[in-house]
């Protein structure tokens, strides 16, 4: 190892170590405001909370006996396993969400190393490690962290599928992706997006054999979905191949009282329904309420997508001051030199197909369901990488005056 490879890999250990202990120590010094933030306002931890014991306790992966595929199972069973493996207490699985974060700050590294170059990688690593959302989602019970760190492995390989299109890279991509969907099914709409831009061929210049990548990574992605859809099917006998909470997310941003985000209000209609049935009627209500009013939608659509890319908080439990600058200071830098980063790359765009397309799917599924910046965290690395690029390059800049 020369001495080059020595000085990178005390920096990745560095930064590394830096992320854990920032995050360790919001753990330790927010102690009682996660507790109390996990309880009263972000309720869907005790859900995964709760389908891991039934796991656990041999009635599967389930919420209830009447609620069977409300939570996909990737983010119960990890939990299971850490209760499994180590117990249960404050710190089992927020250490190992600690190191799951910190592992992501490398995923970034490595990416925009690939992607661009050595200084956009350092500057990355260094902007994820201290980026206050990602310390703040580690310390609770979300899937937000691993789904980050899924994400980043798939779009990695992804990419890796590109470079060296291996049978090998594509397959593990698509078992990524796969598991990754099951982790967050919202997902499903950057694959629906990869099935429509891969007709266009001028998208897709610089993927050699693109039909026979995105083929195979698809073929592996529906491969490793299918255990899930096909339990779900034994025990509906219909087909549901994810979630059965889609008319939930549809009707809470869209509903007659919805202010683009989360609404608990729900149409008596749904009181004695089964959960698929449930999943149906609220699907059709939300639909009969956008046609009765599609000017509203399209108003709610615009609202939707501020909520998403907010720079402070929309709800009103994280409205104090604290947060609101603490979001301010760490997100409209980033912003500002990201979209900068992004014309500075413009010639280039093809290259990064794959960031824009997830930036696409996810705003216009947060558009069309509930708007949040919480549903915004999972693209932020690829945001960072632009980011990272625009700083290195105003600094050299700078430098060269």
């Amino acid at each position: 190892m020369d001495s080059l490879r020595k000085k990178d890999l005390f920096f990745l250990i560095t930064v590394f170590l830096i992320a854990n202990i920032l995050r360790i120590l919001f753990c330790i010094l927010f102690r009682e405001n996660i507790l109390y933030i996990q309880s009263n306002i972000l309720n869907d931890a005790q859900q995964y909370i709760s389908v891991a014991k039934n796991f656990l306790a041999g009635k599967g992966i389930i919420l209830s006996k009447e609620t069977l595929a409300k939570i996909t199972p990737v983010y119960p069973l990890f939990l299971a396993m850490g209760y499994s493996l180590f117990g249960e207490s404050y710190w089992t699985i927020r250490l190992i969400q600690i190191i799951i974060s910190s592992l992501s700050c490398v995923l970034v590294y490595f990416l925009s190393k690939e992607m661009i170059d050595e200084d956009t990688a350092k500057v990355s690593m260094v902007i994820t490690a201290i980026y206050p959302f990602f310390i703040f989602f580690a310390g609770f019970i979300l899937t937000e962290t691993l789904f980050i760190f899924l994400l980043l492995l798939s779009i990695y390989f992804f990419q890796m599928s590109k470079k060296i299109p291996s049978m090998k890279n594509m397959i593990i991509t698509g078992i990524l992706l796969g598991i990754s969907i099951l982790c967050r099914p919202s997902l499903i709409a950057f694959v629906l997006i990869l099935l429509i831009t891969m007709t266009i061929p001028s998208l897709w210049l610089g993927w050699k054999n693109r039909f026979k990548i995105i083929g195979i990574v698809l073929a592996f992605t529906i491969l490793t979905i299918s255990p899930w859809t096909i339990r779900n099917f034994y025990h509906f006998r219909k087909f549901v191949p994810l979630t059965t909470i889609t008319g939930y997310g549809f009707w809470d941003g869209n509903n007659p009282y919805s202010s683009g985000g989360p609404c608990n209000y729900y149409p008596e209609g749904i009181k004695g329904l089964s959960e698929i049935e449930s999943d149906r009627y609220l699907t059709n209500a939300t639909l009969k309420v956008i046609k009765e009013n599609p000017l509203r939608f399209l108003k709610l659509i615009g609202i939707k997508f501020v909520r998403f890319w907010n720079i402070v908080p929309n709800y009103e439990g994280f409205s104090s001051p604290l947060y609101n600058w603490v979001s301010l200071l760490s997100y409209v830098p980033l912003l500002i030199t990201a979209v900068w980063g992004v014309f500075l790359t413009r010639k280039k765009w093809k290259e990064f197909l794959l960031f824009y397309l997830l930036f696409v799917s996810f705003t216009f599924t947060h558009m069309v369901f509930v708007g949040s910046i919480r549903y915004r965290i999972p693209i932020m690395p690829f945001l960072i990488i632009f980011s990272a690029y625009g700083v290195s390059q105003i600094y050299k800049k700078l430098k060269s005056i």
